[in-house]
């Protein structure tokens, strides 16, 4: 019988919250909201976020108290995470009923990794590498930028971030991918390592190069990694309407949904 039960991998996944480099914490004893740094951010992935809410309190009393520290920093509006574990159970519709719209729905998938990688039916004019050199990085860099429509970073920040990736591999507690189809960067994607958690992240394809199985090279060489540095559970949050099916037929499991709701600050 395995080890991870449905609460093991849930709680696993609240402890490997991302906090980039850069960002502002507010952990609070019923709720955590996040304001990312600019460089994080993208079109489909606001400032200020409230990842997990778990209340005694009504749910208005929260929100007034979350809206007020997103105020002072100047943003106009928030980001607000519920699932089945959110508290009070009415937050869904008290988000709603003040203006809040659904914005977002992920699905936490998870699959435990003692019985290896699957096979993925990757064509043969895609490959695949870990980023460890310059090249490499400027290439899953130029994905990441353009597939997620963010701004082009300079090149004090590009050096910095290669440091940074560089260094995390030497201990593996980070690692990128970037697939290629017939020579051309389509895919990329991060992993990060903590224990025998391997957190799956930032996977995005070019919009050309789509259904070509270039995401599923990284899925499959991410999984790989992880497991040979000693993961024994990969975790992700899959986007219902795209990487969520291939997620699935890949062999995850789906531990529940979590729907993202846009709150405008007046």
């Amino acid at each position: 019988m395995s080890s991870w039960t449905p609460r093991r991998v849930l709680d696993a996944a609240i402890a490997m919250e991302w906090r980039p480099d850069g960002a502002i914490e507010v952990l609070a004893d019923d709720y955590r909201l996040i304001r990312y740094p600019d460089w994080a951010l993208d079109p489909a992935f606001p400032a200020a976020q409230v990842t997990r809410s778990r209340a005694s309190r009504p749910a208005d009393e929260v929100i007034d108290e979350v809206t007020a520290r997103v105020r002072r920093w100047g943003l106009r509006g928030v980001a607000w995470w519920v699932s089945s574990a959110t508290r009070p159970s009415d937050t869904e519709e008290t988000l709603s009923a003040r203006g809040g719209k659904q914005i977002d729905a992920v699905q936490i998938l998870a699959r435990e990794l003692d019985d290896g990688v699957p096979d993925l039916d990757v064509p043969e004019d895609v490959s695949v590498e870990l980023v460890t050199d310059e090249r490499a990085f400027r290439a899953a860099s130029m994905v990441t930028v353009r597939g997620w429509g963010r701004r082009e970073p300079t090149g004090a920040a590009l050096a910095r971030e290669f440091t940074e990736v560089i260094r995390d591999l030497e201990t593996w507690s980070n690692f990128r991918v970037v697939a290629s189809v017939k020579g051309q960067p389509a895919s990329s994607g991060g992993c990060t390592l903590r224990g025998e958690v391997a957190k799956l992240w930032g996977a995005v394809t070019l919009r050309e190069y789509r259904r070509r199985g270039s995401y599923r090279a990284v899925l499959t060489e991410r999984l790989r990694l992880a497991r040979e540095h000693g993961a024994a559970l990969a975790l992700v949050q899959g986007r219902v309407e795209t990487s969520g099916p291939i997620l699935l037929r890949a062999g995850f499991t789906d531990y529940g949904q979590e729907r993202c709701y846009w709150l405008p600050i007046t």
